[in-house]
């Protein structure tokens, strides 16, 4: 079991690493096309033509992460009410759940992509395909199909580790 922590905690951390670097480098051109645009009126424009494909790429890179230290809401209220065993099993179920909704949202970004793909959708002006940044998803949200496949066996067998708020990356 540890190795395979390790393997999916390694795989989180780079996915969060890479997603939130490239951010980065999509702020800076942003902020590169709003001075451009009022200071010289030179529009960046593939800023605008490719920015919100690249974001939805990062935000899905961020997801494992937030699987693997249950960074997602959580409901306490039946920590004093309920034995451990109990809450366990709440943990368990809402892992279920978690993981239905990941699976279900993985398939719509595959059909999306197949959809975007036979449609030959492409940005408006530099004519890139949009269907491999969907595709990109995709594999990304496969991922988080795993990852919480992982905290589900996790919460089942009874080995959670309790992450602190400082422990996301």
């Amino acid at each position: 079991m540890q190795a395979i922590e390790k393997i999916v905690t390694g795989t989180a951390n780079a996915l969060a690493v890479a997603g939130l670097s490239v951010l980065l480098i999509l702020a800076t051109f942003t902020l590169s096309d709003g001075l451009l645009r009022a200071l010289a009126n030179y529009p960046l424009d593939i800023v605008r033509e490719i920015g919100d494909l690249v974001a939805a790429n990062c935000g899905a890179c961020c997801l494992p992460i937030v699987l693997l230290h249950s960074n997602n809401i959580t409901l306490r209220a039946f920590d004093k009410i309920l034995p451990a065993k109990g809450v366990r099993a709440i943990d368990v179920f809402a892992g279920v759940v978690t993981e239905i909704v990941m699976i279900a949202m993985a398939w719509e970004f595959y059909l999306h992509g197949v959809k975007t793909m036979r449609a030959g959708d492409v940005t408006w002006r530099l004519n890139l395909p949009t269907a491999p940044f969907w595709f990109v998803v995709d594999a990304v949200l496969w991922v988080a199909v795993a990852v919480q496949a992982f905290v589900l066996v996790r919460d089942i067998i009874g080995s959670r580790p309790e992450w602190s708020s400082e422990s996301a990356l």
